[in-house]
């Protein structure tokens, strides 16, 4: 989900951040609300795409659940708090747990996925990485469009580039799970 500059507001806690109306959508970062911004159609259909083929294999296989951009997770309790919100999101059955404050999931999924748009910088796409792995996430995907990649982050390796030629699979995080990278991208 695109991002733009923090709104100006005192450090935001984590239950008054919950409290929030659903829309307009919001991160919270390090206390601060930052509003997400409408996505582009080619970044909502490669998040469709992306939520349908995790679904495809997650649910008849009994894995846990799949999550689209409306689910919330706690990276950062420490005051001042961070929630994000990933474009799409996979949390096992071992992991599901009840949420916190009534909407937000503490702690990160264990793959999030997030689709790069134009207000992206890589700066902030790295702290997005950082925040998911060290709070207890298994994998990032960071899917570029334009680029036709998407790139593997997980906790004890060098980030994996992948191309539209290539194929990912679910590891120890998503057990079973291939899928063509063309196949998660508008064609």
């Amino acid at each position: 989900m695109a991002t733009q500059n923090p709104i100006a507001a005192p450090p935001v806690t984590l239950a008054e951040f919950a409290g929030l109306p659903e829309y307009p959508r919001y991160e919270l970062v390090k206390g601060a609300l930052v509003e997400l911004m409408v996505a582009s159609e080619e970044h909502e259909h490669t998040a469709s795409l992306t939520h349908w083929r995790l679904s495809a294999h997650v649910f008849p296989n009994g894995l846990g659940r799949v999550y689209g951009s409306n689910r919330g997770y706690v990276t950062g309790a420490d005051s001042p708090a961070t929630s994000r919100l990933p474009d799409v999101s996979f949390v096992s059955a071992a992991r599901l747990r009840p949420d916190v404050l009534g909407r937000l999931y503490d702690g990160a999924p264990d793959l999030a996925v997030e689709i790069l748009s134009d207000s992206n910088t890589p700066a902030e796409m790295a702290q997005k990485v950082a925040e998911y792995l060290n709070a207890g996430g298994k994998a990032v995907w960071v899917i570029d469009v334009d680029a036709r990649t998407l790139i593997i982050h997980t906790p004890d390796a060098p980030p994996q580039i992948l191309t539209d030629a290539d194929t990912v699979n679910g590891g120890d995080y998503l057990p079973g799970f291939v899928c063509a990278v063309a196949d998660l991208l508008p064609r």
